[in-house]
């Protein structure tokens, strides 16, 4: 489906199904834009953790030779050339960098589980406006050709004496189908409208979406605990907690300075003239506070932080997946049951209240009240349908279940790229 995306573009008339809302989604996404610049930015943080201090060179000039010896002007009598040693941070900001860069690969696919989980529901939204309304015409047909009075010669509808309460009635009816009809078509426009501009796509470019069904299979719970234990975000949290025991040992090779090595060559006036003098120099730094200790202890304690956000989201993601899932579970019974119970018999309803309506055995009270019990069935049961797809999507994002591996497709593309 991909591929018959990038062949045909967003602009071309297609039905969409979920998976080639997601792909499309996730193509135009600003927020996998902005993760995808987080990547390259961890990237270059690796480049540049390595990276050795630049030297140093000093020059100095001054008169002092020209006022010894009697010649005056200035001179060249001083160069000086330093090199930081990182001794041993190096490795530690490797380590710290490359532990960010993971946890920022993690965090790109939990961003696309984000989209993908919002994309999800707008287009479920968008299948129960499109059912509803599709509900709503047949509705309004119904009331046309049996209720329409003034289509008597036609057949299928309703060829009997009526009275003038019970031509109001109808009226009623078939105007009460009308008003659905058109409200249905208002909630479709915007749900419509908020599909086509999170996928950045034309509004021509949807003629239809996939049908509203019933989940037939209801997902493993034990599978579903196994793909959390792998959670994009738990694994981005791990790696934070990893970078930040790093950054311990980072901050106890960096509160001192680099030791300094330094080559330096100067000029001076002595009893047998002007000689070159060359030296050799090494600086270190000698600790008198405890700024060291205290620099560690409070990375030790951002490190704990990190291991405390990690158990809270171990919790969360385990109490919403467990909470959703029931739900899911509750909603697919309870769907199955309403269409069994409730959905078929008034389906049969209406259409035996038709038939003795129209051979008169029936009043028009009971030809209203099969019209209204049958409808809303119809929708109540719509609903729970949608319903149960919005708690899927949700089963699917706590449990970090993508519905495609554009995400891994990206992070590729993004690393071979930089």
């Amino acid at each position: 489906m991909l591929s018959v995306l990038l062949a045909t573009g967003p602009s071309v008339a297609q039905q969409w199904t979920l998976e080639s809302s997601v792909q499309q989604a996730m193509m135009t996404s600003p927020e996998l834009k902005k993760s995808s610049a987080e990547l390259g930015a961890r990237q270059q943080d690796i480049n540049l953790s390595s990276l050795w201090p630049d030297p140093e060179i000093a020059f100095r000039v001054d008169n002092k030779m020209g006022q010894d010896d009697g010649a005056g002007g200035y001179d060249l009598t001083d160069i000086v050339i330093r090199q930081s040693i990182p001794v041993s941070r190096l490795k530690h900001q490797e380590s710290a960098a490359e532990a960010s860069l993971q946890a920022a690969r993690f965090s790109y696919q939990y961003d696309s589980l984000r989209v993908q989980n919002r994309v999800s529901k707008v287009f479920h939204k968008l299948q129960f406006a499109s059912s509803v309304l599709a509900l709503a015409e047949k509705q309004q047909q119904l009331a046309d050709e049996k209720y329409g009075q003034e289509k008597s010669g036609s057949a299928g509808v309703v060829v009997r004496y009526l009275s003038p309460l019970e031509k109001m009635r109808l009226s009623i009816i078939r105007e009460e189908a009308r008003q659905s009809a058109i409200s249905a078509e208002g909630k479709y426009k915007e749900a419509l409208s908020e599909f086509v501009k999170l996928l950045g796509i034309e509004m021509d470019s949807v003629i239809s979406v996939s049908e509203l069904l019933p989940i037939s299979v209801i997902p493993d719970k034990n599978r579903l605990a196994s793909l959390q234990d792998n959670h994009a975000q738990l694994s981005s949290q791990q790696q934070q907690v990893l970078a930040a025991n790093h950054e311990i040992d980072v901050a106890r090779t960096t509160q001192m300075i680099d030791p300094t090595i330094g080559l330096s060559w100067s000029k001076d006036t002595l009893s047998t003239g002007r000689e070159d003098i060359y030296a050799i120099m090494f600086n270190i730094q000698i600790p008198i506070s405890d700024r060291k200790d205290t620099a560690a202890s409070k990375a030790t304690y951002k490190a704990s932080q990190q291991k405390i956000e990690l158990q809270l989201l171990r919790r969360e993601l385990k109490i919403n997946l467990n909470r959703s899932y029931t739900h899911l579970h509750h909603v697919i019974e309870q769907a199955a049951e309403y269409k069994k119970k409730v959905l078929k018999p008034a389906e049969k309803m209406l259409a035996l209240t038709n038939k003795g309506f129209s051979s008169g055995e029936l009043n028009i009270l009971s030809l209203v009240d099969a019209n209204n019990t049958y409808f809303e069935a119809r929708l109540a049961y719509l609903e729970l349908l949608y319903q149960a797809r919005v708690e899927l999507a949700e089963v699917k994002l706590y449990a970090g279940q993508m519905i495609t591996d554009v995400a891994e497709q990206n992070i590729g593309s993004i690393e071979g790229g930089s």
